[in-house]
């Protein structure tokens, strides 16, 4: 990918799209628990709102995409997040910022990323070979990850020295160098084959049909839901616990939450050599399992030292989910035809992501009633459960990616 000049631009604007959300995620969160000094059940209808924005446009975004070029829609998609985060340290600065403000933002850069994440996930398969394609995916996974350290290791500098309203400024330095990068690429993506008149229902479903027409696609898409009820549980307390129940200061959380970007280069790194050895399906389903144990390690972390605890378990944790994911991924675009990738991307999104709404809203009324660190557990607990359902379908069967055209293969 390095010598290539297109797959060079892309990697940039993963890397610097990645940061910009990392530090935009982390300001809103600290700007919920510390400025605004919500509740848990405030803030987990806030962690919500990206989310429910998904899961409520989802579909109409995949059949949209997939009439029109992509690179276009990733770019226009970068400078509008931009100009979303840009209303927080504006409201600051005119003594607005306040929760309702918040959920809007919230729900608008999620509104925008369906548009991005749908187009991305589409536009990277026509980029790169089957072939190449895992080996692209773990790259890129990997400077996500890399990123996801960046992002929260500037992010709890800056909150602590410019206030989380004007840090979020800096993160849309990132959204715009990702789309000059994209806009650079020179691919000649080829017009979307337009077929009469549009039937949104019709074209909808056909992306629900391909995807519950394939074995081990249908059965990670709902596996991959009932785990993201737990992750979003966990993500909706995960700051709420550092800061209130283990004492830890934002610039302190900024670090611990860089173990996720640790964890999943890690996590990068190993995975096309854990596969080719085990198998992509046997490898995955491990991986998992391994990301349910750390989870609970990072609830059962304290104060001072602990840190370290935390930044060792949010590492394993996403670590696993990264290995996972790109084996998945993975094999979903490989399969997929380009006509359809964008409806079944975002069928597959509106599916695992619309549980992930609804686990951040639950585990913040949980949270509130019993507190963030029961919710952490029971969120582990649930995790670990998702890998014991995958044991006894294909998924465990999958060693490799098909060839291009020919279709499922005996395993990832």
């Amino acid at each position: 990918m390095f010598r290539n000049p297109d797959h060079r631009l892309l990697l940039v604007s993963v890397a610097a799209s990645q940061v910009g959300l990392q530090i935009a995620y982390f300001s809103v969160s600290i700007i919920a628990v510390v400025v605004l000094d919500l509740g848990e059940a405030e803030i987990g209808v806030l962690n919500a709102m990206d989310q429910i924005a998904l899961v409520l446009f989802g579909l109409l975004v995949g059949a949209w995409v997939d009439r029109m070029r992509r690179k276009p829609i990733i770019v226009v998609s970068e400078v509008l997040r931009a100009a979303v985060m840009l209303t927080v340290p504006l409201a600051w600065v005119l003594d607005a910022l306040a929760m309702w403000q918040l959920y809007a933002v919230m729900f608008g850069l999620g509104l925008v990323s369906v548009f991005f994440d749908v187009a991305q996930g589409s536009y990277v398969p026509m980029l790169i070979d089957n072939d190449r394609l895992a080996g692209a995916n773990s790259r890129i996974q990997g400077l996500r990850s890399a990123s996801d350290t960046g992002g929260p290791l500037l992010a709890g500098p800056l909150v602590t020295l410019l206030t989380a309203p004007v840090a979020v400024a800096v993160a849309v330095a990132g959204f715009a160098v990702s789309a000059f990068s994209v806009w650079r690429i020179r691919f000649q993506e080829p017009d979307p084959v337009r077929r009469g008149k549009p039937h949104l229902r019709a074209e909808i479903a056909e992306g629900i049909r391909f995807l519950l027409k394939d074995p081990i696609v249908r059965t990670v898409a709902f596996s991959s839901a009932w785990c993201n009820l737990s992750v979003g549980a966990f993500q909706a307390m995960l700051v709420v616990f550092l800061i209130r129940d283990a004492g830890q200061p934002s610039a302190i959380v900024g670090v611990i939450l860089a173990g996720s970007g640790a964890g999943g280069v890690l996590g990068a790194m190993l995975v096309g050599k854990a596969s080719a050895r085990f198998g992509m399906g046997r490898t995955a389903l491990v991986a998992l399992a391994l990301s349910g144990p750390g989870m609970a390690v990072v609830a059962f972390s304290g104060p001072g030292w602990g840190a370290v605890v935390a930044f060792l378990g949010q590492a394993l944790f996403v670590g696993a989910i990264v290995v996972f994911n790109v084996n998945v991924v993975s094999y979903r675009q490989a399969v997929t035809p380009d006509s359809i990738q964008g409806r079944v991307n975002a069928t597959q999104r509106v599916v695992t992501w619309g549980t992930m709404a609804l686990g951040s809203i639950a585990g913040g009324f949980v949270g509130q009633a019993i507190g963030a660190q029961s919710v952490l557990l029971i969120a582990a607990a649930m995790l670990f459960a998702g890998c014991l359902v995958l044991l006894k379908t294909p998924i465990r069967t999958l060693k490799e990616l098909p060839e291009e055209g020919t279709g499922l293969v005996e395993v990832r």
